[in-house]
C-alpha cells in the first residue's frame, strides 16, 4: 500500500496545488463582490449559508459528520467566534479598504508564522534555529511589502490593521482546531460546524445593518458568481482537497504550498488589472514568502500514507 501511496503522490501535489489556486484567486472574487457595493455582512452571511449546505451535505454523504458533544460546545463557540467570524470582519473589511487583493493575500499569507508562535505559547512546540529566522524574514517581508506601497496614509493603515485582525482570528482558530481534534472530531466535522454556527454570528448583524437596504440586485448572477465560486469552490472543494493532501503526504509538505496563494493572488491582480506592483514589492513577496517556508520547515516530518 506504500508504494502504491507513492505513486498516486503526484495526484496528491496537484491537488494542493489546485487548492492554492483557488485560494488565491479568492481575494479578487472577494473583491469583485465588494466592487458592486454588496454590503460585507450580505456578501459574508450568504457565503456562510451557502458552504454551510455544501459542507454538511458532503460531511453528510461521505459519513463524515459528527455530533457535537456534551461539554465541547463552548469550544466549537469559541472556534468559530476566531474563524469564519473575526477572520472573514478582519479579511472582508480590510479589503474594502485597502482595495487590494494582493496585501490581503500577503498579510494573510503569514498566518502560519503567527500560528507557529502561538504553537509555541500554547503548546510548548520546539522551533528551530531556521525556524527563528524564517519568522524574522517573514515578517520584514511584509511589512517591506507594505513600506514599498508608497499609500502609507491614515485609511490605507488602518486597513492593514484590519486585515491583522483576520490573522488574529486564524491563529485562535487553529489553536482551538488542535484542541477539538485532539478531542476526537475529524477536520470535516470540524469545518462543517464552524460554517454552520457562523451563520448564528453572522445573522444579527446582517438583519440589523443589511437587511433593511437589502435589494433583490443582490440575487443577480453576477453578484452570485462569484459568492458560489468563494463558498463551494474554496471554502468546500478546496477544504476537502487539503484535508485529503495533509492525510496523504503529510502536515508538513502540504502547508510548504501554502505561500504560494500569495503569488498566485499578485499575479493574477497583476493580470486582471485589479492591482499594481511595485519592483521592491515583489522583493518584500518573495522575502514574505521564503520566510514562511523557513518558519515551517521541519526535517523530522515523515509523510504520512493511509494504510
Amino acid at each position: 500500500m506504500k508504494e502504491q501511496g507513492q505513486g498516486m503522490g503526484l495526484v496528491w501535489y496537484l491537488g494542493i496545488l489546485l487548492t492554492v489556486f483557488l485560494w488565491g484567486m479568492s481575494f479578487l472574487w472577494s473583491d469583485s463582490v465588494l466592487d458592486r457595493h454588496v454590503p460585507v455582512f450580505t456578501f459574508i452571511f450568504t457565503r456562510m449559508v451557502i458552504a454551510a449546505a455544501a459542507l454538511s451535505l458532503f460531511s453528510l454523504l461521505t459519513g463524515k459528520f459528527q455530533r457535537i458533544r456534551r461539554g465541547d460546545l463552548k469550544w466549537f463557540l469559541a472556534m468559530t467566534a476566531f474563524e469564519p467570524f473575526l477572520y472573514f470582519l478582519g479579511e472582508t473589511f480590510g479589503l474594502k479598504i485597502t482595495g487590494s487583493p494582493t496585501l490581503c493575500s500577503v498579510i494573510i499569507a503569514s498566518i502560519p508564522v503567527f500560528s507557529l508562535i502561538a504553537g509555541r505559547i500554547f503548546f510548548r512546540e520546539k522551533l528551530s534555529a531556521l525556524n527563528r529566522v524564517g519568522i524574522f524574514v517573514a515578517v520584514a517581508g511584509v511589512i517591506a511589502f507594505i513600506l514599498f506601497g508608497g499609500s502609507l496614509h491614515t485609511e490605507y493603515l488602518y486597513g492593514i490593521l484590519v486585515i491583522f485582525l483576520a490573522v488574529v482570528g486564524s491563529t485562535g482558530y487553529t489553536v482551538i482546531c488542535k484542541k477539538l481534534a485532539n478531542k476526537g472530531y475529524n477536520a470535516f466535522a470540524i469545518v462543517t460546524w464552524q460554517f454552520i454556527l457562523a451563520i448564528g454570528f453572522f445573522l444579527v448583524p446582517f438583519l440589523v445593518w443589511d437587511l433593511p437596504a437589502w435589494t433583490p440586485a443582490y440575487l443577480s448572477w453576477p453578484v452570485l458568481k462569484p459568492i458560489v465560486a468563494l463558498a463551494v469552490l474554496c471554502s468546500g472543494v478546496a477544504f476537502v482537497i487539503y484535508a485529503a493532501c495533509v492525510d496523504r503526504i503529510g502536515m508538513t509538505r502540504t502547508v510548504v504550498f501554502l505561500p504560494l496563494v500569495a503569488i498566485v493572488s499578485a499575479v493574477a491582480s497583476l493580470l486582471l488589472g485589479q492591482d499594481t506592483l511595485r519592483p521592491l514589492q515583489l522583493v518584500g513577496i518573495v522575502a514574505a514568502m521564503a520566510g514562511v517556508v523557513m518558519a515551517q520547515y521541519n526535517p523530522s516530518t515523515t509523510i504520512q500514507h493511509e494504510a
